[in-house]
């Protein structure tokens, strides 16, 4: 069975460098684009499935050279393995502020379910107002877990999705065109 059909992306550059660095904007003579191609490339594959990427790099005829496909190559990997690497510091965070905000729910929980247990035993506030503090406390309990929860389960998504990008941009089959 064949694997998914790979993309294939054109990226016109007026120089090299700007793969890398944010283009001279310049409006008038119709230079509009402010992201990096890097950023550019990203930005188009980030809604495609995932599957191998083919990218044409179309250049003016005097960035032509011997070793720009190796050059190319070698800074695409240093640049996509440094984001990688940020990217993965970025999830370790999370992942630890996830487990450190967890604790201190869980402790809350503990204390508004034992506040709420003791609340169900005192007979001197009329019924409605200890049943509401009652509920309230074990609600309350509860919502302090709600941040830790979305952190541990569900803000490490984008992270990986993100991950996932850049190693695809840094495994894509590079190609060379020349316009005069």
């Amino acid at each position: 069975m064949a694997g998914p059909a790979a993309h294939n992306l054109k990226l016109e550059l007026a120089r090299l460098d700007e793969l890398f660095c944010a283009p001279e904007l310049d409006p008038l003579a119709g230079r509009v684009e402010e992201l990096p191609g890097l950023d550019r490339l990203a930005n188009q594959l980030r809604p495609l499935p995932r599957a191998p990427v083919c990218i044409r790099i179309v250049l003016p005829a005097s960035e032509r050279a011997a070793d720009l496909e190796a050059r190319c190559r070698v800074a695409l990997r240093a640049v996509l393995d440094r984001r990688i690497e940020r990217n993965r510091n970025d999830a370790r965070s999370l992942r630890q502020e996830g487990y450190a905000t967890l604790w201190r729910g869980l402790v809350f929980l503990a204390l508004c379910l034992l506040g709420s247990r003791l609340m169900g035993e005192i007979t001197l506030l009329p019924g409605f107002v200890g049943r509401f503090i009652d509920e309230g406390l074990v609600i309350a309990g509860w919502v302090a877990l709600w941040y830790p929860l979305d952190v541990l389960l569900y803000q490490r998504w984008p992270l990986a999705r993100e991950r996932r990008l850049y190693e695809t941009l840094r495994d894509m089959r590079l190609e060379f065109e020349f316009r005069d």
